[in-house]
């Protein structure tokens, strides 16, 4: 049976929009048989009992995570990448690919996600052309919720600000004294003339600088980063963080400061692109899900949604929510919670439905007349006719 890999799919013209899924489908492209696995861009984290892209399947067996795949191939003997490396190298890559896993994982969230003209321009854009409706109104806001949280665990979160970058007070007429002469603009120093967005940019590119800083001393004058011959798993990681660091957005900070000052570590990304090229990707079409599915999935991403319910939810719904007294037991009260939230979501998505399948509410205003029967004289000219028809001049 082949391996099956479910990913997140194609988007910012790379093959996937997540640096994990890229790794991913980068080491499988050069290293496993073409034969022997098909990649399925199912867009969707729930395939998998830990809700995580990528994902693989194999004989009903679910992995997730770039690090636990490549662990579960090296397991079963199917994938040998890291099995010749030295202590120190075994050091240096882990050390590096929780350094990428952090860092890089921040840098790209600033970049994609938490920046709010790249998220409202490129980014949710791109989610919306992987998923259908109505899991556009849900899943987007859960990734960007999550990818904002990684930024402001490295403390970089503050760096998003981005306001006009035109200062209000040029298109202002000319301030005058009392006296009626014009006041003179008070000489301000670079720190104050400054626009936020600059202050940001500014140490924004520290921390970018920082980072490609790091790799580029890592991997030297070497064709890789631990050795010459062949790449390793690290490679393949850092391939998935530096491919979305290169995506251009309207501040393209990563991008700019990659291909102009660290040359090096552009010319390691072509050296992976010569070797992950080989091969046509196996694309397979994912399983349909049917209304069924995507009210299903709807109403899961807004139980999650839910404030102090979803954590709960997540939980639940990952394996169990944990007491403290019995590790194994399910919370009752959280278990509750969870549940009645998800059937006051699925209540509200069908009166959304039942709404909009309703004919428009009446005019402004309503009128109620009985019927006129048909009678001789002047009924048949309504009110009017009826007042002079009871006259005694027209008897």
């Amino acid at each position: 049976m082949a391996f099956e890999l479910h990913v997140w799919g194609p988007a910012l013209g790379l093959d996937s929009i997540d640096p994990e899924c890229l790794a991913t489908i980068a080491c499988f492209r050069q290293l496993v048989p073409r034969e022997d696995w098909t990649l399925i861009a199912s867009n969707d984290a729930s395939v998998s009992p830990d809700c995580c892209l990528p994902a693989l399947s194999h004989h009903g067996t679910w992995t997730s995570g770039y690090v636990n795949i490549l662990s579960y191939l090296a397991e079963n003997g199917n994938l040998q990448i890291d099995d010749d490396l030295t202590p120190l190298q075994r050091a240096d890559s882990l050390a590096c690919a929780s350094f990428l896993a952090t860092r890089g994982a921040g840098l790209v969230a600033m970049s994609l996600y938490v920046s709010p003209r790249a998220w409202s321009e490129i980014t949710r854009p791109a989610y919306s052309s992987l998923l259908p409706f109505p899991l556009t109104w849900t899943v987007p806001p859960a990734v960007r919720a999550a990818a904002v949280e990684k930024a402001e665990h490295l403390g970089i979160g503050h760096l998003a600000a981005e306001v006009d970058a035109e200062d209000p007070s040029s298109h202002d007429l000319a301030e005058t004294t009392a006296t009626g002469f014009l006041r003179l603009r008070q000489r301000l120093g670079p720190s104050r003339t400054m626009q936020p967005e600059h202050t940001a940019a500014i140490r924004f590119q520290h921390f970018t600088e920082d980072f490609y800083h790091v790799l580029d001393q890592l991997r030297g004058n070497k064709k890789f980063f631990l050795r010459d011959d062949r790449p390793s798993s690290l490679d393949f990681l850092a391939y998935g963080y530096l491919q979305l660091m290169r995506v251009k957005t309207p501040h393209p900070i990563l991008k700019t400061v990659l291909e102009k000052s660290y040359t090096r570590l552009a010319g390691f990304l072509r050296e992976i692109d010569g070797y992950e090229h080989a091969q046509d990707l196996p694309w397979r079409e994912p399983a349909p899900k049917g209304t069924v599915g995507l009210i299903g999935r709807f109403a899961e991403g807004s139980m999650e949604a839910v404030p102090g319910v979803g954590g709960s939810w997540r939980k639940w719904r990952g394996g169990g929510v944990k007491s403290w007294e019995h590790d194994d037991v399910k919370d009752p009260t959280q278990m509750i919670l969870a549940v009645g939230g998800l059937v006051a979501s699925v209540a509200a998505l069908g009166a959304v439905v039942v709404i909009r399948a309703l004919s428009p509410f009446g005019a402004k205003t309503h009128r109620f007349e009985p019927a006129i029967k048909n009678k001789p004289g002047l009924h048949q000219f309504g009110e009017i006719g009826m007042m002079l028809d009871g006259l005694s001049v027209w008897e």
